[in-house]
């Protein structure tokens, strides 16, 4: 008869992502995470390599969600949308949103690079992100993507309600009702993208 595992991967990332959350990287030890889950340290690594392996598939696993809710606002070029739906994405799970809004890939992987596969990964919702945010700019804007306005639109649909929510994840504290319109205060009047001739173009004729 088949035996059945009692710990799957999912374990594992929830584990590691919850004992970041709670702690920061240091916290998130091989042994940790086993012992969170009530395993034995060797069956971690049955599934996991290296501690970098883990949380290179918590970060894509993270990620991942986070551009399920973003990307289709953005494809739509609705980017007020986008950047109020990072408020019910952050609140459906607290320990994912503090894991991956408080903590850079620099900090989770300078011990180690993460392995090959799950690195690509990353840059591959690394990338499909990027492409929702030009497909925003282009469906906003006159149809061109500029650097100036890609970099408008992460600060405004991403970077900035992102620091609006930091506090109170930083203090576990609930958000309360004035970050929702904070955020959409950021789009009030603000275009993302320019439309029609710009400052420089006019200067150039």
């Amino acid at each position: 008869m088949v035996r059945t595992a009692r710990f799957s991967t999912e374990h594992f990332i929830d584990a590691a992502i919850a004992l970041v959350a709670a702690g920061g990287p240091g916290a998130a030890t091989m042994q940790a995470v086993a012992r969170h889950v009530g395993a034995p340290t060797g069956s971690i690594y049955h599934r996991f390599e290296s501690r970098s392996a883990i949380f290179a598939a918590a970060w894509n696993q993270s990620y991942d969600t986070l551009v399920g809710a973003l990307a289709p606002l953005l494809l739509a070029g609705r980017p007020r949308e986008a950047a109020l739906a990072l408020l019910p994405w952050a609140s459906e799970d607290r320990d994912r949103a503090r894991f991956l809004l408080l903590h850079e890939p620099v900090s989770l992987f300078e011990d180690a690079p993460p392995p090959e596969p799950l690195r690509q990964e990353m840059e591959r919702l690394e990338s499909g992100m990027d492409q929702a945010f030009r497909a925003c700019i282009a469906r906003t804007g006159d149809g061109a993507i500029r650097e100036e306005d890609l970099a408008r639109a992460k600060f405004l649909i991403f970077d900035a309600p992102i620091a609006i929510l930091r506090p109170h994840l930083l203090a576990g504290s609930a958000f309360p009702p004035f970050v929702g319109q904070m955020i959409a205060e950021l789009h009030a009047g603000v275009p993302i993208a320019r439309t029609g001739r710009g400052a420089d173009d006019t200067q150039a004729a």
